[in-house]
């Protein structure tokens, strides 16, 4: 559901409600938003389309418009108004983890989707090979994966959850200003383990951001 909020800003210089909401909801961000959107399942599909161990079970999405807030005492955002993209595909995983996660990776570097320096697959593989501790016995901090894709503005942040792992948080923000436009669409993680991922051993998330329209402010 599409949730548009009219509320006071703060500041003489900041946008009022009406300017906000109605720049949000203007076709052009609304097509750029789209836009957006598509390229996103492009690049999904570029990263995991090749790893036949992954079988997708869900998919959260939020689109999200902030106005700039501009306050007497504090330097203002360097935005007037800004629209992010954001997505989270969930994941049931066949066989082992590190299996599914070379079989990605080695699909993704295919298609031209490349790990993050310092986040790559050989870190994680270091971790498991090391059972998650030091040779003197500490928890090494759980390692990340990080790709990009030429030509998208977001980053793709992979991460695993086992059945007894805390779950991964997936709600909408409060709505209230400075947000003027909400269109989110939740997954209850819970309903997953207890449905498509019952008797599965890891969840899998990738998980994107990324801005797709911003008006600065005024100079």
């Amino acid at each position: 559901m599409v949730l548009v909020l009219s509320l006071v800003g703060c500041g003489p210089d900041a946008p009022t409600p009406e300017d906000a909401r109605r720049e949000a909801a203007s076709s052009a961000v609304r097509q750029a938003s789209a836009a957006t959107a598509a390229q996103t399942d492009a690049v999904f599909a570029e990263l995991v389309g090749g790893t036949p161990a992954l079988t997708e079970v869900a998919t959260s999405t939020s689109d999200d418009c902030h106005a700039g807030v501009a306050d007497v005492l504090y330097p203002h955002d360097p935005f007037r108004l800004r629209c992010s993209w954001g997505e989270t595909r969930y994941f049931a995983v066949r066989g082992e983890l590190l299996d599914a996660l070379r079989q990605m990776d080695v699909a993704a570097k295919q298609a031209g989707v490349l790990p993050v320096s310092g986040e790559a697959l050989d870190g994680v593989e270091f971790y498991v090979a090391a059972n998650g501790l030091t040779e003197d016995g500490q928890v090494l901090p759980l390692p990340t994966l990080t790709y990009v894709a030429v030509g998208y503005g977001g980053r793709l942040s992979v991460r695993w959850f086992r059945a007894s792992d805390p779950r991964p948080e997936d709600h909408s923000v409060d709505v209230r200003w400075p947000m003027v436009w909400q269109d989110d669409h939740r997954v209850d993680v819970d309903a997953l383990w207890n449905g498509p991922l019952r008797g599965q051993a890891y969840l899998l998330t990738v998980s994107t951001g990324v801005t797709y329209h911003e008006v600065p402010w005024p100079s």
